[in-house]
């Protein structure tokens, strides 16, 4: 996908974002990098992250796999709408009211895959995320 094509994308996925959760949509986009498999272990996990196809972090932006095909696959495009919603979580400074960084973080997934599945189900995909087996615990 172009840059030009993908800049469009985002424009578009964060409008789907408002509508679905009535976030604003930010002021400003992050940085998109559509980068190799090996490059994402590289920045977060080191190795063994093979299931890990995109991340979002605040001052990076997003990292996506350049093996998704955004253009032609909704899966692959819920996975950048996902990254964004963490975006735009940061923005908005939701969930800074939780007492525990780990608390925060499970509230930001949950909220990320909810709104995944909402797109999905939106544009008539069937494939969802099991959203509670993907939650950590918490020990507080």
């Amino acid at each position: 996908m172009d840059q030009s094509s993908l800049s469009s994308l985002v424009v578009e996925l964060f409008t789907t974002i408002q509508l679905l959760a009535a976030y604003p949509v930010p002021q400003s986009s992050p940085e998109i990098h559509v980068v190799p498999h090996a490059v994402i272990e590289e920045k977060i996990c080191r190795s063994q992250c093979r299931r890990i196809t995109a991340f979002y972090h605040p001052d990076w932006g997003v990292y996506v796999d350049e093996s998704l095909d955004l253009a032609g696959d909704n899966f692959d495009r819920s996975i950048l709408l996902h990254e964004l919603v963490h975006h735009v979580q940061h923005s908005a400074g939701a969930f800074e009211m939780l007492p525990s960084d780990c608390q925060r973080r499970n509230a930001e997934e949950q909220e990320a895959y909810m709104l995944q599945n909402k797109y999905l189900a939106a544009i008539g995909d069937p494939r969802r995320i099991p959203v509670g087996a993907r939650m950590g615990s918490c020990r507080n």
